[in-house]
């Protein structure tokens, strides 16, 4: 009962954002255009271009033109020839059940070349489907098939690309938008603790609320490197974005690094000074990502917002206590000083950048030093096919998977004898997720929206008759059905549903139909979950501890990365930051499916997070380390310690990955002895924190969570 409430409130949750009400109005116009067409000249086949239109504008993910051509030409091409292909086989049962294992599981083996590829094979699934569902007589009707199918992708097309299109680097400059928004929050948090004096707690809570930086930075750079992978994502605008982009990874080090001295700064009297300079530097770092941000929320740049004026440079930047009176104020100072100073020049950078982007002004040196050369390796395209073509392969499982099920259902219908038995196998693929968690969810949205819409469907049938009326109503269901998609996905499948029936009555004239279907759905669903819960299934508690033993190692690395280099702003530091914030995105993100998965009490899930939330406190310890230690050569009682910590990181991994106890602690103690009472804050903390990660994997390990 409690993972059926898990599911039902993902299913209702809504999401951040705004209806797609342009995108809702350009796909009805996609799918009517073609309706009307058929209306119109009484060609039947001719409704195949709406299902074209639809499906080929539901493809149109944003990005450059010539990004965006492609991927909407795959889909058009490619369905008319899949459309050709399956229309004579649904004549012959053997002939139908053969194409369907091998079309819909080679449909699936396209998620080997990513999303995108994965998203494109999704579409051409469905045109498979519906065509072996409605066999055709002779090769001439077959290729009027695939002609309308062609004149409906075609049509789309033109509407994306020329009648309606979308700005190309509109999609980079939202992604770009929100994580300068979350920057902002950061800032905002950090300068009101700071001025607080708040204690630890509050300190850990602001860090665990501004978690999604590294998701939309990663967001943002997928979006931003969609379009710049053509020659028009390499123009100056597309420079200017990137630069913006790539300034946020060292600006999230520097507020980590400020966070972690400020924490130092307690409620004392003789702080008070500081933390109100740096509660007041902070807002105004605050304004300044906001500023960004409305820029590039902005469709025009006519109108843009005043830039707020750059934080001033500190009166003390040359300061440095005469002997003997190093206080730890004093050093304190000096610390949150070089911090604010370098977060200053990144800050200025930022404004540069932005003002650039707004009056076409080239992008500046100091912006280019911070983005580097940018190298591409050529790959061959069979080598993702060559990565996946082993039974190990989760996405051969699914493949294999899906086209079996779905086969299946239609042998299955076909001999309980329910109509239209090729919707239950599209409904199948449409259910059918590589994560089982993931499957019941879309599940229990097809089956109630499903059963919402054909009620629905029914409603409408009783009140609409005409075939003008129904083409109307058909054009508001997929407008309003498409602009709820980036909010609820629930609400979209809830009024899409009606619109397919309608389409499918609007052809046959039956309105049992609406009927059938509710009871193919069921029957789909049941078969979906049977083939996710007994087909090679893969639970998520056997992938989590895999993820979360990468995440550690990473961990480790970045920790050797940073003690071996002189600065923690080099670029290599940079890198191993990000490749273990990727490998802690999917840890997290396994940890998401394994409570989707779990039947047991919450409260044993305790031990999950805790190692991915140590192992993130102990990455932000590192990050701070790296920024606040001084730029010579590093004592070798540091070296020894953090050989020791990455040694005591790569066992807990390997603990994990082999479901058992890690070795006992080894004592950890860090003898490097320093004034600097924030450096000497940070060394006494990471023992602290490997204790903890120690301890969570012990309980992970020993727990029911795994078994």
């Amino acid at each position: 009962m409690r993972r059926l409430l898990r599911h039902l409130r993902s299913v209702l949750r809504v999401r951040p954002g705004k209806p797609a009400i342009g995108a809702g109005l350009r796909t009805a116009l996609a799918t009517a255009v073609p309706l009307i067409l058929a209306f119109l000249l009484g060609v039947k086949d001719a409704s195949w271009g709406g299902l074209s239109g639809l499906l080929v504008s539901l493809a149109d993910k944003g990005g450059s033109y010539r990004t965006r051509a492609k991927e909407l030409g795959a889909v058009t091409l490619l369905g008319a020839l899949v459309g050709a292909l399956g229309a004579p086989g649904g004549s012959l049962p053997w002939l139908d059940v053969t194409l369907m294992w091998l079309g819909v599981t080679a449909a699936a083996f396209a998620r080997s070349y990513g999303e995108t590829p994965g998203s494109i094979g999704g579409q051409l699934a469905v045109i498979f489907v519906v065509s072996l569902g409605a066999p055709a007589v002779g090769v001439e009707t077959a290729l009027a098939r695939a002609f309308w199918l062609l004149f409906g992708g075609l049509w789309a097309m033109t509407l994306s690309l020329v009648l309606w299109p979308l700005r190309p680097y509109r999609p980079a400059r939202r992604a770009i938008a929100r994580v300068y928004r979350e920057l902002a929050e950061a800032c905002w948090d950090l300068g009101r603790l700071s001025r607080e004096g708040a204690g630890s707690q509050a300190w850990v809570e602001a860090a665990e609320r501004h978690m999604s930086v590294r998701p939309l930075m990663e967001q943002a750079r997928a979006t931003l490197g969609a379009t710049r992978g053509s020659h028009l994502g390499r123009s100056q605008r597309g420079e200017h974005l990137l630069v913006l982009l790539e300034t946020c990874e060292p600006m999230s080090a520097q507020l980590i690094a400020l966070a972690e001295a400020m924490e130092a700064a307690v409620r004392e009297p003789r702080f008070v000074p500081l933390r109100a300079r740096v509660g007041s530097l902070c807002d105004a770092y605050a304004a300044m990502a906001n500023w960004v941000e409305q820029v590039l929320d902005r469709e025009r740049n006519e109108g843009a917002p005043r830039a707020p004026r750059l934080a001033p440079r500190s009166r003390r930047r040359h300061y440095s206590p005469a002997p003997g009176i190093r206080t730890q104020e004093d050093l304190l100072s000096l610390h949150v000083e070089t911090v604010l100073s370098k977060l200053r020049e990144m800050a200025g950078v930022v404004h540069e950048t932005t003002a650039g982007l707004l009056h076409g002004d080239p992008v500046s040196d100091r912006g280019r030093s911070l983005v580097g050369n940018e190298e591409r390796r050529a790959r061959s395209w069979l080598a993702p096919l060559r990565d996946h073509l082993h039974s190990d392969s989760l996405v051969f499982r699914h493949a294999f998977r899906v086209g079996l099920v779905a086969t299946a259902a239609l042998v299955v219908t076909q001999a309980l004898g329910i109509r239209d038995a090729h919707w239950v196998s599209l409904t199948v693929i449409a259910i059918l997720q590589p994560y089982s968690g993931i499957t019941e969810e879309r599940a229990l949205q097809r089956v109630g929206g499903t059963l919402l819409g054909a009620c629905l469907a029914a409603v409408i049938a009783t009140r609409v008759h005409s075939p003008s009326a129904l083409l109307t109503v058909i054009v508001l269901l997929t407008a309003v059905s498409v602009s709820l998609l980036p909010i609820n996905f629930g609400a979209f499948q809830i009024l899409l549903t009606p619109d397919y029936l309608l389409l499918a009555t609007l052809s046959s004239g039956d309105w049992s139909l609406a009927g059938q279907r509710a009871l193919g759905v069921l029957v789909a669903c049941a078969m979906a979950l049977a083939g996710a819960w007994l087909l090679w299934p893969m639970p998520e508690r056997r992938r989590f501890p895999e993820a979360a033993a990468a995440a550690l190692r990473a961990d480790s690395d970045y920790l050797r990365e940073v003690i071996s280099r002189s600065s923690g702003i080099r670029p290599e530091v940079s890198a191993a930051r990000r490749c273990f914030g990727l490998a802690l995105l999917d840890a997290e993100a396994s940890f998401e499916r394994l409570t989707a998965e779990y039947h047991g009490p919450p409260q044993q899930l305790e031990s999950g997070m805790a190692v991915i939330t140590y192992a993130r406190r102990f990455a932000t310890v590192v990050t701070a380390l790296g920024t606040e230690r001084p730029e010579e050569d590093v004592p070798g009682q540091l070296k020894q310690f953090a050989h020791q910590a990455g040694g005591v990181l790569d066992e807990l991994a390997d603990a994990l990955k082999a479901r058992r106890a890690p070795p006992p602690l080894p004592p950890l103690q860090v003898a490097c002895k320093t004034d600097d009472p924030v450096f000497r804050a940070l060394l006494e903390r990471m023992p602290r924190q490997l204790g903890m990660l120690h301890g969570a994997v012990s309980r992970l390990s020993s727990g029911p969570i795994l078994r």
